[in-house]
């Protein structure tokens, strides 16, 4: 890892990145990495008033929040609260009832129909559902406009956010979208409990993690409210889901709403943590310790759960927006699935050198990414919390930690 602290310093010491948290470990011990550069925030003028980033400074983890939300959803379905193949009548009625949009008239309003497949809670996980957020979906831009309603969520609820129609019938395709963050309400109606209390039962207790550091709810924990990072933007943040940033531009603060307000727990992007805990997630699953699923039912976040023509709509997504692929830095060639957890490769990226085929792994708006490679028996998540999206200097810095990472199994 010497090389790897070397090269990361580089990149604090040029203004390359503000800072950066780096973690790994594996099965037997062997490695168990845990490295932290820079700091949290430019907010302070004074370089040498900036508080330093380290593997327990909480982050809004964005996208992140997903692979959690999934392990709870199917923590219900193992309770006998929910069932992968019901649909969404009795739990979601408002996304059950959800037609698809086809286009528009002559007078610019929406032409719908009804879907030919219903709504299965297996499509809010493996994100075939129909569902599609908004940034790479043109036919959404003009429904948004129609409604009346700004382009991107900065609303209070899910209904003013979510509430628009399916793009394609369940089933049948894969798509980018509020899948998860439905999935938070579908938790508080099967349970009974809020999604911060299942959350807090269910994923923190059981691997000791306490509520001030794993949280739908930061405005009620002022300790995580002092401590967290903030946000750092590359360049002007000017950018779209064709044209990603170039990785140029000069690291600055900037305050955002997004990044600290309270309001309905959004599943898909809400949870606030820091790197360390989320590692104890990804190391349960990878040890299949039973602290948060059973053997059978962890089997599920590696298994393919997309049909041929849906696995082919992830492929071209991932080609045409490759600086947004959910779980980049894969190789856009690598072909993919996504399981009832996340993103599969199928394909080794680099012989036994990096992520093996079947290698589980998400991302988060603000650069932070994970994966659990069940075959190679390691899992690793790193994080910059920077913007934008895709950055290509973090995803090159983050794709060397996880090659010297998966370099130190085989020495």
């Amino acid at each position: 890892m010497e090389e790897i602290d070397k090269t990361f310093r580089e990149a604090i010491a040029d203004g390359r990145i503000h800072g950066a948290v780096l973690l790994a470990k594996d099965r037997t011990g062997k490695v168990d990495i845990s490295r932290s550069y820079g700091v949290r925030s430019l907010r302070d003028a004074d370089p040498e008033k900036r508080p330093p980033m380290t593997a327990d400074t909480p982050m809004r983890v964005a996208s992140c929040s997903k692979f959690l939300t999934s392990i709870m959803v199917l923590q219900c379905v193992e309770m006998g609260l929910a069932s992968l193949d019901e649909g969404l009548e009795r739990l979601l009625p408002e996304v059950a009832g959800l037609k698809v949009l086809t286009g528009f008239d002559e007078a610019g309003n929406p032409i719908e129909r009804e879907p030919k497949t219903p709504v299965l809670v297996k499509h809010l996980l493996s994100q075939s559902s129909g569902l599609c957020y908004t940034l790479t979906y043109p036919l959404l831009h003009q429904y948004r406009k129609w409604q009346g309603l700004a382009l991107e969520q900065d609303y209070d609820n899910l209904d003013q956010n979510f509430k628009y129609p399916l793009l394609f019938d369940p089933g049948t395709k894969w798509a980018y979208g509020p899948n998860l963050d439905w999935c938070s309400r579908l938790i508080e109606r099967a349970s009974g409990l809020s999604a911060e209390e299942f959350l807090q039962k269910h994923i923190a207790a059981p691997l000791g993690i306490g509520a001030d550091d794993m949280t739908f709810e930061l405005q009620k924990h002022p300790v995580t409210q002092a401590r967290r990072a903030d946000m750092t933007f590359r360049g002007d943040d000017t950018f779209t889901a064709e044209s990603a940033s170039p990785g140029t531009g000069v690291l600055k603060y900037r305050d955002e709403r997004y990044w600290h307000r309270d309001n309905q727990p959004h599943g898909g992007q809400g949870i606030y943590t820091s790197p360390a805990s989320y590692m104890k997630v990804l190391w349960s699953v990878l040890a299949d310790d039973g602290a948060l699923l059973r053997p059978e039912t962890r089997g599920l976040l590696f298994r393919r759960a997309l049909a041929p023509e849906a696995e082919r709509e992830f492929d071209a997504y991932c080609v045409q927006f490759k600086a947004f692929v959910p779980g980049a830095p894969v190789p856009v060639e690598i072909k993919h699935s996504h399981s009832l957890g996340g993103m599969l490769t199928l394909e080794d990226c680099d012989g036994d050198r990096w992520r093996r085929a079947g290698n589980l792994s998400w991302s988060g708006l603000p650069n932070i990414v994970w994966n659990i490679d069940d075959k190679a028996g390691i899992c690793a998540i790193w994080a910059f919390h920077m913007k934008p999206w895709g950055d290509p200097i973090c995803h090159d810095l983050g794709a060397q930690f996880e090659k010297a990472a998966f370099l130190m199994l085989k020495e």
